[in-house]
């Protein structure tokens, strides 16, 4: 599976932002008062938005569940209970790390379901509905991630979670489609009115409930304890948006079994209808979004044939070819956004940035592909090395786009990350390629520089060795101060904990083949030797508990390399020593 990399937008015209539900009592908070706790948790956890990450802002999410609470036990509200689950599921995704995030994530998803049925209105069940969809799923990949070797009765646990959220998620695209359907049938009259009609006609007995569907729509009318706030109509846009999330489940689901394998004839069909519903509602700008993803079904289903019989794969079959079609569409929906109105940035860096991981996937098989030649330079060795050369420009222009707010903290130091990958694999080519040969003490400087860049970007900064550069091209430490003089950040979280452990074995597998296979000369070796011995010695330090770096987390490293291409027997063993050390 191709990295993964989190380039959703959250803004506050985005469906997929929750909405925080506010009470009215605002004057002097004693949190005696149903409004009084809710409107203070609402204020503490805006006050944890705007900081981000770090202590002071979980210390303010944490607040916000308290006040939440209180507010459910003097009355058990829709709006006091989805504020609460919507809270737990930050606290678990931006802050706690494993196992203590993972009680978090059952009691939201506990939470939401409760939500669910303190409501009577299909808008409000459909956003309880997206989120329990999004915690199902980010709850699947963490059991995943924390899995051994020999730990794999989880498979089942993970499978159900990544259904549930595959099955709530479709009911959320029904419940959309229904509504634009709907408005698309009463457009006769202004579009706004055509909206009020379905809304009305979707929400049936909603206003039976005392709830409000427009914000202050009825405001004074409603019991003391009555919330305000507005419901989110769906839209085509947010519509593709679930349709696009929806997507990722499913072809999660055809990547995730045990054995590789073709999806079967259902399941391809169940993606084809969706993708064809989509079609009929999404609007103009949403075209090229739907492009990537008919793209991406067709990359999911090439990597499940390669992997089921990669073993037969022969060189000179045309096999080396089977990606070309996919580079090419992906550079006309590239283009296709140069001077659209309105275009998304976001998108354009998720089309470039499955472009780069494309080039590197063919790479990696023309690699693989070129062991069946006699030994010494070859076409295929020459074609990877300009696959790998596209992958690192579209990687480099992907590390200069301007990133905003809403842009993950992820992202840079995932950049990197992958471009360090890039002019490693690179530099493995030497022994088959010329310009790699001539090339291969600068390409394993960039492989270690930009595994630093990554590490220092995301907080990790001791995984730099060597000295520091004299610039870092704008790059910014995002992770949050340390945590008393720990060389680690304040953890954020297991997306952004996982890469940066990533990145830290990135750099020494680095050093590994910088060191143990005679590619560099010997004057260039000592500061791989220095800065893997250095890097080790930071790792074991790691104090014990969950920001420990072990055996779990080599066994994850080492099977996400072997899914990009083949280990060597040395590696592997090196790998295994590894382990032993970490553990010591």
């Amino acid at each position: 599976m191709p990295p993964r990399r989190n380039l959703k937008r959250h803004n506050e015209d985005d469906a997929r932002r929750p909405n925080k539900r506010a009470g009215k009592n605002k004057r002097n908070p004693t949190y005696d008062t149903y409004d009084e706790a809710l409107d203070g948790g609402v204020e503490q956890e805006e006050k944890g938005e705007r900081y981000r990450d770090g202590e002071k802002s979980q210390r303010f999410y944490e607040r916000a569940i308290e006040l939440y609470t209180k507010a459910a036990e003097l009355q058990e509200t829709y709006d006091a209970v989805y504020n609460k689950a919507r809270a737990l599921y930050t606290l678990a995704t931006d802050f706690f790390l494993p196992p203590s995030s993972l009680p978090l994530f059952r009691e939201s998803i506990t939470l939401y379901q409760k939500a669910n049925d303190l409501t009577n209105s299909p808008l409000l069940r459909m956003d309880v509905a997206f989120n329990l969809s999004q915690t199902f799923t980010t709850l699947a990949d963490v059991l995943e991630d924390l899995q051994t070797d020999d730990d794999t009765d989880k498979d089942e646990v993970v499978r159900k979670l990544r259904c549930d959220a595959r099955d709530t998620l479709a009911e959320v695209m029904d419940g959309q489609e229904a509504f634009l359907r709907t408005v698309a049938m009463q457009e006769g009259g202004e579009t706004d009115e055509a909206s009020e009609e379905a809304t009305e006609a979707l929400e049936g007995s909603a206003e039976g409930e005392g709830m409000e569907v427009d914000a202050g729509s009825k405001e004074g009318e409603e019991g003391e304890n009555s919330a305000t706030f507005e419901t989110h109509l769906p839209t085509p846009s947010t519509f593709i948006d679930t349709v696009v999330t929806l997507m990722d489940i499913h072809l999660t689901l055809w990547e995730s079994v045990p054995t590789p394998q073709p999806p079967t004839e259902d399941e391809q069909i169940a993606v084809r209808v969706i993708l064809d519903r989509a079609a009929a509602i999404a609007p103009e700008e949403k075209q090229p979004e739907l492009l990537l993803l008919e793209i991406k079904v067709l990359l999911a289903m090439d990597r499940l044939i390669w992997d089921a019989y990669k073993g037969e794969a022969k060189a000179g079959s045309g096999v080396e070819r089977s990606l070309d079609g996919a580079v090419a569409a992906l550079g006309k929906v590239l283009e296709s956004l140069t001077g659209a109105a309105g275009e998304d940035s976001h998108l354009r860096a998720e089309i470039i940035t499955t472009l780069a991981d494309t080039h590197m996937t063919i790479a990696n098989r023309l690699a693989f592909l070129s062991t069946q030649l006699p030994p010494g330079p070859s076409s295929l060795a020459q074609d990877a090395w300009l696959h790998l050369t596209e992958a690192t420009n579209h990687l480099t222009t992907a590390a200069d786009l301007p990133t905003d707010g809403n842009t993950p903290r992820t992202f840079k130091p995932s950049i990197f990350l992958s471009l360090s990958k890039a002019s490693l694999a690179r530099a493995k080519l030497s022994e088959v390629n010329d310009a790699a040969k001539r090339n291969v003490v600068q390409l394993f400087d960039n492989a270690a520089t930009y595994a630093g860049r990554a590490g220092e970007t995301l907080g990790w900064k001791f995984v730099r060795i060597g000295p520091a550069p004299a610039s870092t091209g704008g790059v910014l430490s995002i992770g949050g101060s340390s945590i008393g003089g720990s060389d680690l950040p304040y953890q954020a979280g297991w997306e952004s904990e996982l890469l940066g452990r990533s990145i830290a074995l990135q750099q020494l597998r680095v050093c590994f083949y910088a060191t143990q296979t005679g590619l560099i000369p010997s004057e260039s070796l000592v500061k791989y030797q220095e800065g893997s011995t250095k890097l080790l010695v930071k790792l074991k330090a790691l104090p014990e508990g969950e920001r420990k770096i072990g055996r779990k987390d080599v066994e994850r490293w080492v099977g996400e390399i072997e899914n990009e291409g083949e280990m060597g027997e040395v590696e592997k063993t090196w790998w295994n020593e590894l382990k032993s050390e970490l553990q010591s």
